[in-house]
């Protein structure tokens, strides 16, 4: 991939809809979630550890705040837990009182606070107001005595009337800001081992062969179409410039794979350059897949007949094949029946003057061709006319389907007139006021523009 010329604004921007989809799935699980999670109640007793009132001095105080954090280790003991799972009844046992309960002495103070935790809102208080009492009632009978301090309740505890957890709010901003930093990694992933072609300065620095135009998508507005038609007029002006003698006389077109634009390239070609009152014949050079005919014969559902093949085999004259089309100055070569290979026929007698014989039928010929990728046909034709279009893709090609195409042509010593670079987004149409409702018409297959 040639990215070097992308920042890193660029790729997100290339790649916003990973990191929007990213961020939404994010989000939209971890709602979800939140939603199916069992609701948590907490709240809090706090104990006073504390000195006989005629002892509080500022050593006693600092005496009982050590007492108080001594005290705490001893709250966590199993044996208040299993007292308090007595006193609660039921099925309660140590390990659940434990798992509920924490314990955390307040810093700089003489306070120690019982936070217990459960599903039931008054269970959760019950449990934390009943280990405050076990303790302290404990602590009177075993440690007073000892510690010559005393342990008395200082706030019970309230009854929660709002859930600790789950919190979907900040587990759902918590989600977007993960979802955000993992949509950004998988943009840069994605970037990383894109290998598609997606630019013209891409195409020129890696392969330094002229752009001859480039093509917006097509859309359904007059603009639009206008837009489309005129990429196709700059191809048909750049070639009259393509080789020191001018407009070649006899062109393929093709790709490196299937879909990328070459029929609709070729039909356009012939459309704009026929405005001009130039006689254009079209062949329909892909006989496996043949596509042409829906453009100039659309009324014609079976395929013409007779065709390309037949010519090559001996079945037809060339006047035979050329068939009339709705535009005056342009005539068809239908395929013809489907035979095992192009290249093969190519090689027969008629085969190796065959395209020097259309070339003289008239002013131009276009001939669309089998993808590269596909075989041996359309490097064997390319190799025999006076130069060839290469079609790029700009969704979908890679610079290995490009390279390897240009290696096809070159093995034939093709003369590669340049790329047309098709639903390039960059190009898409703005406002062409000087391109008139007219203008639009070559789109179809039956209409003509003023050239």
């Amino acid at each position: 991939m040639n990215d070097h010329e992308s920042t890193p604004l660029d790729v997100i921007l290339r790649r916003k809809w990973i990191v929007v989809a990213t961020v939404l799935i994010f989000t939209v699980v971890t709602g979800l979630v939140s939603s199916t999670l069992q609701k948590v109640y907490s709240t809090s007793s706090t104990l006073l550890v504390a000195q006989p009132r005629d002892a509080q001095t500022f050593d006693a105080v600092q005496a009982a705040q050590v007492i108080a954090r001594t005290y705490s280790n001893l709250l966590k003991s199993p044996n208040v837990a299993d007292l308090v799972a007595q006193r609660l009844g039921g099925q309660t046992t140590k390990d659940e009182i434990q798992g509920a309960i924490s314990i955390e002495p307040i810093s700089e103070t003489q306070l120690v606070r019982i936070t217990a935790e459960d599903p039931d809102p008054e269970r959760a208080k019950s449990i934390a107001d009943e280990y405050a009492n076990v303790f302290i009632a404990r602590s009177r009978t075993s440690l007073a005595a000892t510690t010559e301090t005393n342990v008395t309740l200082a706030d019970e505890a309230p009854l929660p009337d709002q859930a600790v957890r789950p919190k979907p709010t900040l587990y759902t901003l918590i989600a977007a800001i993960l979802g955000l930093a993992a949509g950004l990694g998988l943009a840069f992933l994605r970037e990383r081992f894109d290998t598609r072609l997606r630019s013209l300065d891409e195409i020129e620095s890696a392969f330094h062969l002229p752009v001859l135009a480039r093509v917006p998508r097509r859309g359904k507005t007059d603009t639009s179409i206008a837009a489309f038609t005129e990429a196709f007029r700059v191809l048909r002006t750049n070639l009259q410039f393509a080789t020191p003698d001018g407009a070649p006389a006899t062109i393929a077109i093709t790709s490196g794979q299937e879909g990328e634009g070459k029929t609709t390239t070729a039909s356009q070609l012939a459309l704009v350059t026929a405005a001009t009152g130039t006689n254009v014949v079209v062949v329909e050079a892909d006989l496996r897949r043949p596509g042409l005919q829906r453009f100039f014969v659309p009324d014609e559902e079976a395929p013409l007949r007779p065709g390309l093949s037949n010519y090559f085999l001996g079945g037809a004259s060339l006047d035979e094949i050329i068939h009339p089309t709705t535009v005056p100055t342009v005539e068809f070569v239908p395929a013809g029946p489907t035979v095992p290979s192009l290249s093969g026929l190519l090689e027969s007698e008629r085969g190796r003057t065959a395209i020097e014989d259309l070339g003289s039928s008239a002013d131009m010929v276009i001939l669309d061709c089998p993808p590269l990728g596909l075989g041996a046909d359309a490097a064997t034709v390319a190799g025999r006319v006076d130069g060839v279009i290469v079609v790029v893709d700009l969704e979908t090609a890679t610079e290995q389907t490009v390279r390897q195409a240009l290696r096809q042509l070159e093995s034939v010593r093709a003369r590669v007139l340049g790329f047309v670079l098709n639903r390039d987004r960059t190009m898409e149409p703005v406002i062409y006021g000087y391109l008139d409702d007219a203008a639009a018409r070559p789109a179809g297959p039956g209409a003509l523009a003023r050239g």
